[in-house]
């Protein structure tokens, strides 16, 4: 059966993990590096889009991302991670970052980040994956919204390319 032919729900792939912030993690101030949760947000924004296609992807675009508040050494950072959004052969993927103080239990909100990926084959093309099922108003919302953030993308992924091309003109 070709993976257009189906579709399956969020909750299949959605993918949830803890960390615990070492010293390794962390910058001169002692708190987690900007590199390393982008590292962690990517990982596990491929687990779901794995998991969802069952077959290779690779990472398209990682929207921006802002650092709300420093993550210190030894807080636990709470990775929570679901598809919103899919196409023929890409999906987009929303990761929410939450920090947790061990010692009082209290979280922030940290950050959020949008991740498309696309399905590949074997040759490394764009590949069909399975649709999306939106079983509530919670889900069609956020596919809708995931739809916006698509085009605008396509509109950057455009521009990005125009200069690509005149760059390349000049060397």
């Amino acid at each position: 059966m070709e993976a257009n032919r189906y579709k399956k729900s969020w909750k299949d792939s959605r993918t949830v993990t803890e960390k615990l912030v070492l010293p390794p993690d962390t910058n001169v101030f002692n708190s987690l590096y900007g590199g390393r949760l982008m590292e962690w947000i990517d990982n596990i924004a491929s687990i779901v889009a794995f998991k969802h296609c069952r077959q290779r992807t690779v990472t398209g675009s990682i929207d921006s991302i802002f650092f709300l508040a420093p993550i210190h050494i030894g807080y636990i950072v709470k990775l929570d991670a679901k598809i919103n959004y899919v196409t023929k052969t890409t999906m987009e993927i929303e990761v929410d970052v939450l920090s947790q103080d061990p010692s009082t239990g209290k979280s922030r909100f940290a950050t959020k980040a949008y991740l498309t990926y696309v399905g590949i084959d074997q040759d490394g093309r764009a590949s069909s994956i399975p649709g999306l099922i939106l079983e509530d108003e919670n889900s069609k919302t956020r596919f809708k919204e995931a739809e916006e953030r698509s085009l605008r993308r396509k509109d950057l992924l455009s521009k990005v390319k125009e200069e690509a091309m005149i760059y390349d003109k000049l060397q």
